[in-house]
C-alpha cells in the first residue's frame, strides 16, 4: 500500500479509508470524525451522489485543492462549466466509484486547466449513506509539477476495498 501514491497523505487516508470500513463494502460519513483526520482536509473533497439523474456536487473542497486550482467548486456539479473537455471522464469515474462500491486511484494531466502543467493523483472512495447505497465519494487529491508527462492523460486504477 506505500508505494501506491506518490504523496504520503493520500496513502494515509487510503488507509483510514480502508479501516473504517472493516468488513462493509465501504464505511459512511458518520464513520469519520474530523478531529482524526484534520491534516488531511486540506487536500479532500467530499463529493454527494444525486440519483435520478444521476449527478455529483461538490460539498466540501479543502483549502490545498482551492488554493492550487485557483477556484472553489463548493456547491457546483461535476459538469462542462466546472471541468470543460474533462468533465465526462471524470463524471465516468465517479459513476464507476458510485456503482462498483470500490476505491480508485486518478492520475491525470490537467491539460483541460489553466495550469496545464500539473499532474493530479487522488483516491476516491465511496461512502455509504443510511440506505446502504453510496451519497458520497470522499476524495484525496494532491498535485505535482513532474519533469515526464503520464504516457496516458488519465490513470485510473481500481484499488483492493
Amino acid at each position: 500500500m506505500d508505494d501506491l501514491f506518490w504523496d504520503e497523505r493520500l496513502t494515509l487516508l487510503y488507509r483510514t479509508w480502508c479501516e473504517k470500513k472493516g468488513a462493509r463494502a465501504a464505511p459512511t460519513r458518520d464513520d469519520f470524525d474530523p478531529a482524526e483526520i484534520f491534516a488531511l482536509m486540506p487536500i479532500m473533497h467530499l463529493i454527494d451522489v444525486i440519483r435520478e439523474p444521476l449527478g455529483f456536487r461538490h460539498r466540501l473542497v479543502g483549502t490545498e485543492l482551492v488554493e492550487r486550482m485557483g477556484r472553489d467548486v463548493t456547491g457546483r456539479w461535476v459538469d462542462a462549466d466546472t471541468y470543460g473537455e474533462a468533465a465526462a471522464e471524470i463524471f465516468d469515474g465517479l459513476k464507476i466509484i458510485a456503482t462498483e462500491v470500490r476505491p480508485y486511484r486518478r492520475r491525470a494531466r490537467l491539460d483541460w486547466h489553466k495550469q496545464h502543467w500539473l499532474t493530479t493523483e487522488a483516491v476516491e472512495m465511496p461512502l455509504l449513506g443510511p440506505d446502504g447505497e453510496v451519497n458520497m465519494v470522499l476524495r484525496g487529491a494532491t498535485f505535482f509539477v513532474r519533469a515526464e508527462r503520464l504516457p496516458e492523460r488519465l490513470e485510473f486504477m481500481p484499488l483492493a476495498a
